[in-house]
């Protein structure tokens, strides 16, 4: 059974264009004050009006690509922005890595029923790597796929995962202008709100989405659906 579900052309022309825009400016460097979008996620309750350009996404495209006994158990998402620049790998600060939260009745911390990324942007480099059992560089049970512009891809959220290079997976060196930046959103769906006491390097973990952070992200969200 395939480790990574691909959905191409995820979501509208226009919608791409939007959030690619939104991203890019949300995410700089100097508009975080050099914090990394990676230690901020939100959470949308699913069937609730969306706040903002992700959320939108979420209800109106993102959804209907996941499987259907997610989508039946999930009762909302977890997002947050990403964004590299090369070497992509050794940028991702989080490494190997399970995406987790605590569970609000028991405390324990569990991971999400999928976990995926939406990619706005094409990147030659800087692999999602997905491993099936005990992550390592010599594992067998694994699968990659490069960034490509409106590329939606999913995989069990208790997955080991993460950011590789073209030369570990390929090996061929890359070859990736310097300037060339990786722009993602991610989503996690779950069947509960995880809890919102974050431990480092994380800053916030699914808190609800007020506007005061990426206000890019609500400038085209308008009326009761996004475009599509």
């Amino acid at each position: 059974m395939a480790l990574i579900a691909h959905t191409a052309q995820a979501l509208s022309t226009e919608t791409l264009n939007q959030l690619r825009s939104a991203v890019a400016t949300a995410t700089r460097p100097e508009r975080l004050g050099g914090r990394s979008p990676y230690h901020y996620t939100f959470w949308y309750p699913l069937g609730t009006p969306p706040r903002n350009l992700v959320e939108a996404a979420v209800r109106d495209r993102l959804v209907h690509h996941i499987p259907a006994e997610v989508r039946a158990a999930a009762v909302g998402v977890e997002w947050w922005l990403g964004r590299l620049s090369p070497p992509y790998a050794p940028n991702f600060e989080f490494g190997l890595h399970r995406d987790i939260g605590e569970d609000p009745e028991t405390g324990a911390l569990e991971s999400p029923m999928l976990s995926s990324v939406m990619y706005l942007n094409d990147v030659d480099d800087g692999p999602l790597v997905v491993f099936g059992g005990e992550p390592s560089p010599e594992a067998q049970d694994r699968e990659f796929v490069f960034p490509a512009e409106n590329l939606y891809v999913t995989f069990p959220g208790h997955l080991w995962h993460s950011v590789g290079s073209r030369r570990d997976v390929l090996q061929e060196p890359s070859a990736v202008p310097e300037h060339r930046e990786r722009l993602t959103v991610l989503v996690n769906w779950w069947p509960y709100q995880p809890g919102d006491v974050a431990a480092e390097p994380m800053k916030q973990v699914a808190a609800p989405y007020d506007g005061s952070m990426y206000p890019e992200l609500q400038a085209a969200v308008t009326g009761s659906q996004i475009s599509s």
